[in-house]
């Protein structure tokens, strides 16, 4: 498994739901959590490191023979499930005060993705971008249970107003694809090119009042999440970012300009920061891109030359030669030969 940054945690009272799920099931509790190095999930404010969220969903996959976890953790993951943060989204007094709620205590939810608010013509995008290293298992689960999650909550608080709306995942379309129908009103699209993804709605919804509406319980329960999140330190390592990043967006090949706008610095800051950690985004793009050569060298299924052209190099030539300055051998010495059998 691909190291992770452990700074980073997720409020274990998420993952206690999926847990209550697999229990639910047929899956051993007790053995689920001693694999994925859990003591306890159901503690108060506890929270779990990124490696302890991958292997427990790595576990959860070999004993459920599931891939649709994500959808089903998003499922159980209503606005009450937030805390204290849930009752302020719930008392707010319009849905657009309910989603810019959401955008400024969104590290209160969970601190690897962060979310923005976005406005276009006649729509507004709540949009996802991943802030800490994620392997792909982790990266699939998490972005399925946000979709699922945002809808359970836009019909909790909108009910019969809502109005169709577009999702846009960075995911690969799942095996389980057809269960989004589940999600009504709801058009979603698979593939994007930039990792994380987008959820567009009418603007119109904005003004919309909401039934539980109570301001003197919202400003209390806001004022007790500003503390919550003064109380809230991450350590973001640019290196591990970038190269998920970079990573996740193979096609897309962003640039350092790229990268530095979806978290709104300057690229001069990012070369900044990433020289602090004592690489840069040159040095950052040959390792992925060596990285993936390797793997697509090893599937075998791919010659050199189609394997160069993917990667974004212009030539065969120019593959060649940076391969060899990362690896010390060429692509064709490393791709895996097919076993022959003898001739009789």
């Amino acid at each position: 498994m691909r190291k992770t940054d452990e700074s980073y945690t997720l409020p274990a009272r998420y993952l206690a739901q999926l847990v209550d799920f697999l229990e639910s099931i047929g899956v051993d509790r007790a053995a689920l959590l001693r694999a994925a190095r859990i003591r306890s999930i159901d503690a108060p404010n506890s929270q779990l490191t990124l490696r302890q969220v991958e292997l427990l969903l790595r576990v959860a996959e070999q004993a459920s023979g599931r891939v649709d976890l994500g959808f089903e953790l998003g499922r159980r993951l209503d606005p009450m499930s937030h805390d204290i943060l849930g009752f302020a989204l719930l008392t707010s007094p319009t849905f657009g005060h309910f989603l810019r709620l959401a955008v400024s205590y969104q590290r209160l939810l969970q601190p690897v993705f962060a979310l923005s608010l976005q406005r276009t013509a006649g729509r507004v995008d709540l949009v996802y971008l991943p802030v800490a290293p994620l392997s792909h298992r982790s990266t699939r689960v998490l972005e399925e249970a946000i979709v699922v999650s945002n809808h359970v909550g836009f019909e909790a608080t909108l009910r019969d107003k809502l109005l169709p709306y577009d999702v846009w995942m960075s995911i690969e379309r799942p095996p389980h694809a057809d269960r989004y129908r589940e999600l009504s009103r709801a058009r979603v699209h698979f593939g994007d090119t930039v990792p994380g993804l987008r959820i567009s709605l009418d603007a119109r919804l904005l003004d919309t009042p909401l039934a539980m509406a109570n301001p003197r319980a919202m400003q209390a329960a806001e004022e007790r999440c500003k503390t919550m999140l003064r109380q809230t330190h991450a350590r973001r390592r640019w290196c591990e970012w970038c190269r998920m990043m970079l990573r996740e967006s193979e096609d897309a090949r962003p640039t350092l300009e790229q990268l530095a706008g979806f978290v709104n610095i300057s690229p001069r800051t990012l070369a900044r920061y990433l020289e602090s950690e004592n690489t840069s985004f040159r040095d950052l793009s040959l390792e992925v891109r060596t990285e993936r050569a390797r793997e697509l060298l090893a599937e075998g299924n791919q010659s050199v030359t189609q394997i160069a052209y993917r990667l974004g190099y212009t030539d065969v030539a120019s593959f060649v030669r940076s391969f060899r300055a990362q690896t010390g051998r060429t692509p064709g010495s490393t791709r895996r030969l097919p076993v022959i059998a003898p001739t009789r």
